[in-house]
């Protein structure tokens, strides 16, 4: 009698942990039996979007340079975007193996997947699009309530810098991510979409590569009301201020902002986007 009311109660109860079936973002179909609890991500950008999901503390691995937020620099790494220590991240045991799509190497994620273990593919591109990746992976974790909410406050503070910014001028922005060899930002790379939303103008919004090398004639033939970058400090702009027929030279638009998230297509791109948007109005008020 005793086994037959226990057995009762855990049909009544029902099964403890439901299965969870998400679709990444190259369209495969990621099915577990159980949220995932175990988690190692390979990529700094998806680490702090399941902080964000509510998954943190599920997080057993992570790759190199992960240090957003601050709670993931305590995680061991477990590889980086060239090299991944396999045998480590088979002992970590995980439940989902988080890459990447566009920057873990496919060799790598071809040697992953003969593991055996769940892989779950990762791309943000745009800013409108990390809400939804938080509430996916907030779903794949069992953490739905707290990635909802992230999710939401995200999504509305995004939309309230886009009214803010809206219908004010536009300026042309050259936006400088290194000096030797010169790089830039072309429209697949979030930092352009977030130019867009503060009112600027990507001067290299036509190429398509994420982040192209372009010569200093093309920067001058476009003629940027603003160059800029962020981080570091500013003698990689030294060279600029020479070029005096720039608008942006002549104008004081040679600037670097204390953007460090800036890069991340992850939640933590947030308060960077906002730095950008205001460093782009003063400018714009330099600006005839």
């Amino acid at each position: 009698m005793i086994r037959h009311l226990a057995c009762l109660a855990l049909f009544l109860a029902g099964p403890v942990s439901a299965a969870v079936s998400v679709t990444d973002d190259a369209g495969h179909t990621v099915t577990l039996q159980a949220p995932a609890h175990r988690i190692v991500s390979l990529a700094p950008n998806i680490t702090d979007t399941l902080y964000a999901a509510g998954a943190g503390n599920f997080v057993v691995g992570t790759s190199r340079f992960s240090e957003h937020p601050q709670a993931a620099q305590r995680i061991p790494v477990v590889g980086d975007a060239t090299m991944l220590d396999l045998e480590r991240i088979v002992a970590l045991r995980p439940d989902v193996i988080m890459v990447w799509k566009s920057g873990t190497p496919a060799a790598q994620v071809e040697k992953l997947a003969r593991l055996g273990i769940p892989i779950y593919y990762a791309e943000t591109t745009r800013l409108a699009d990390i809400p939804a990746a938080t509430r996916r992976l907030g779903q794949l974790a069992g953490t739905t309530p707290v990635a909802e909410a992230n999710a939401h406050a995200f999504a509305q503070a995004l939309d309230g810098l886009r009214r803010t910014f809206a219908g004010k001028k536009r300026v042309r922005v050259f936006f400088q991510v290194w000096d030797r060899p010169l790089m830039t930002v072309g429209r697949a790379q979030m930092i352009s979409d977030a130019l867009d939303l503060c009112g600027g103008q990507n001067i290299f919004d036509d190429l398509s590569q994420a982040a192209p090398t372009v010569g200093r004639e093309a920067v001058l033939a476009r003629r940027p009301d603003v160059i800029m970058t962020a981080g570091g400090d500013g003698d990689s702009l030294g060279a600029w201020t020479q070029a005096e027929s720039l608008p942006a030279v002549r104008h004081g638009n040679v600037m670097v902002i204390d953007a460090p998230t800036l890069a991340l297509p992850s939640p933590s791109i947030l308060p960077s986007v906002r730095t950008l948007c205001l460093k782009l109005d003063e400018a714009r008020q330099r600006t005839p």
